[in-house]
């Protein structure tokens, strides 16, 4: 597996987990161990992000570095560049 693969799965189940503590901590807004790592998870999904990003391009229009100019369309989206949604793994 490429590291540009790697890292979008990391990326995946980052935010994967992100999601399954919110919903948790819906119900246990006190949980310390919970709120604990939903930050860990918090930071390491952001990390990752700026990793893949620095190397690959954004992975949202949420992300794009320059404001100033719409550049969404410009660049292949992250799955064009590989290969196709064939090699997405979703």
């Amino acid at each position: 597996m490429d590291e540009q693969t790697t890292l979008l799965e990391q990326i995946m189940a980052y935010d994967f987990c992100l999601v399954d503590l919110n919903l948790f901590l819906d119900t246990h807004p006190s949980d310390e161990n919970a709120l604990r790592d939903y930050k860990m998870c918090l930071e390491q999904s952001e990390n990752l992000r700026r990793q893949y990003q620095s190397k690959y391009g954004p992975l949202t229009a949420r992300y794009l570095p320059n404001t100033s100019c719409w550049q969404w369309i410009n660049d292949p989206w992250p799955w064009n560049k590989m290969g196709g949604m064939n090699n997405v793994v979703l």
